[in-house]
């Protein structure tokens, strides 16, 4: 319920409305349910996104889905990969730097860029270097090859456990 409080009250002083933080954490709620995400999370990676320039609604959505995606593909938690998605939404582009931090962690992003741009993975370098791979082109190679994983994952006995947290402090929320 803090993290949840937090999370509105971080909204409401980047200037949100309480119609904007309501419908802001709805998105949350969309995004997280049926995973192992809590809303509390939820809610402060969406605050983070909206910083960052993502627009509440649809997109805020599809965004907080994609991060949850690759946060289970990852087997980390939402802020950590919302931080590297939100700086290619507040750039416009993603860069080098968030490919390898995506890398890192697990998640094939060169493989399924490369695939969706129909370019080998040398000319996918020189596209990114050179400002050329556009926020909207990196969620759109991500959304298909990740989408869903976090439902699933939480289907499995771990996820289940998780859920069942999550959906307790969404119960919590409530109150």
């Amino acid at each position: 319920l803090l993290g949840i409080e937090n999370a509105r009250a971080s909204l409401s002083g980047l200037g949100h409305d309480t119609k904007a933080v309501n419908k802001i954490m709805g998105n949350a709620l969309e995004a997280v349910k049926g995973t192992a995400f809590g809303m509390a999370e939820a809610g402060k990676t969406a605050a983070s996104a909206v910083a960052a320039g993502v627009k509440p609604g649809k997109d805020l959505e599809r965004t907080l889905k994609l991060v949850g995606d690759a946060a289970t593909i990852a087997n980390t938690d939402m802020g950590s990969m919302g931080a590297i998605f939100n700086k290619v939404a507040a750039n416009g582009k993603v860069t080098t730097q968030e490919m390898n931090q995506l890398a890192d962690r697990g998640v094939p992003v060169w493989q399924y860029l490369s695939e969706s741009l129909g370019v080998s993975n040398s000319e996918l370098r020189k596209m990114i270097e050179t400002g050329n791979v556009t926020a909207d082109m990196f969620y759109g190679a991500l959304g298909p090859a990740v989408e869903g994983v976090a439902g699933v994952m939480g289907g499995s006995f771990l996820g289940s456990l998780g859920n069942a947290k999550a959906a307790l402090s969404r119960l919590g929320a409530l109150f």
